[in-house]
């Protein structure tokens, strides 16, 4: 991605088991929802690879997994909705949940994991939460 984007990791204190997270999805999706993710999907690896920040905000959606899942993180639409109004690129469940990422620009980032984690903690939930990075040189076997 592009070195003015961050990261932002925000995990509250609750457990969310992958096999309950696995067992909520749908077997079967839309044409027009594969369509429209492959869409999201191509558009985000386009912005990452040419650093167009517009086309990264407009394609970081996942139209499949999140709307079956966010159910089972309380808040989830308030910390997403906090997210964006403090100018994420986008925000969504990491993995199986219940932590959710954003991706911000660096002079958003911090405002965007507080409004997160207030948007959490309105719904009970205390966070962990942090702004990183991100890794430019992507996955690589390392000596260990």
């Amino acid at each position: 991605g592009p070195e003015s984007v961050r990261c932002v990791l925000v995990h509250p204190h609750m457990v969310l088991a992958t096999r309950e997270a696995r067992a909520i999805l749908s077997k079967t999706i839309t044409l027009s929802d594969s369509i429209w993710q492959q869409a999201n999907l191509a558009g985000f690896l386009a912005g990452c690879f040419t650093s167009d920040v517009p086309l990264i905000r407009e394609s970081l959606l996942d139209v499949i997994i999140e709307p079956q899942r966010q159910v089972l993180i309380p808040g989830f639409v308030a910390v997403k909705q906090a997210a964006l109004a403090a100018r994420a690129l986008g925000c969504s469940i990491s993995g199986a949940g219940p932590t959710v990422f954003a991706w911000a620009e660096v002079q958003d980032a911090e405002s965007v994991r507080d409004g997160m984690v207030a948007a959490f903690r309105a719904h009970g939930l205390e966070c962990d939460s942090w702004v990183s990075t991100i890794d430019r040189q992507g996955a690589r076997v390392v000596d260990g």
